[in-house]
């Protein structure tokens, strides 16, 4: 699966590079060995609904590893803290199972980040910090690399002065989303040396003490 090629600017920039998120995460599911996904029109909105991270729907421990991650995210965002942090716990075990797997790096990020908000919440500052590091520990996934992670836990960090930490984030992020040198395609390079100059742009205002001002941030 190539990753797609988008630089975010806006707030509608992002809510358009989420849409595709989802988007190319059901692609993917349709790849699953074996899987009806995509067979009929029920099973194509059983595959979205699984995308959306309803875990109802799973039929398997690989759809279950697939639904996981935004299952945990809603979770958080509707404040059910304790079912987020059981989701992602179980993101966590499982996903070492499926290194090989497109939505590996998925996982690794989405567990990390959602523990990390909660153990921020939580006053866990060190704790935090080692999950915001953990989430950028893999070599990206199609989605990653096209659209990047989840800088709203950095941004948090940053704003509690823990710009060495974030610092180390964004180098990591770096070598998967903003790594035009080892992208073939003419439009895939010119997309990822945006995302090197906008990393730049962040790396500066952290040295200098600042929290990034960009959407994705908050």
């Amino acid at each position: 699966m190539k990753p797609l090629s988008v630089c975010y600017q806006t707030t509608t920039d992002i809510k358009h590079g989420q849409a595709l998120f989802t988007l190319l995460v059901f692609i993917g599911l349709l790849t699953i060995t074996g899987s009806t996904l995509g067979d009929s029109p029920e099973e194509n909105t059983r595959g979205m609904k699984l995308t959306e991270g309803d875990l109802s729907v799973a039929t398997n421990e690989i759809e279950r590893f697939y639904a996981l991650g935004n299952a945990a995210r809603n979770a958080l965002k509707e404040g059910k803290v304790k079912e987020a942090k059981a989701l992602a716990t179980e993101l966590a075990r499982v996903t070492p199972k499926y290194r090989d797997n497109w939505n590996y790096g998925n996982a690794v990020a989405n567990a990390n980040q959602v523990l990390g908000q909660i153990a921020l919440s939580k006053g866990d500052l060190e704790e935090a910090k080692k999950h915001l590091l953990a989430s950028a520990n893999s070599k990206g996934s199609p989605q990653l690399n096209s659209f990047g992670p989840n800088f709203k836990l950095a941004g948090k960090l940053a704003e509690k002065g823990e710009y060495r930490t974030v610092l180390q984030f964004l180098a990591q992020v770096k070598m998967f989303w903003a790594n035009p040198n080892d992208r073939r395609e003419a439009n895939s390079k010119h997309v990822a040396g945006m995302h090197l100059q906008q990393l730049d742009s962040w790396r500066k205002q952290l040295q200098a003490g600042k929290v990034p001002d960009h959407p994705r941030w908050r």
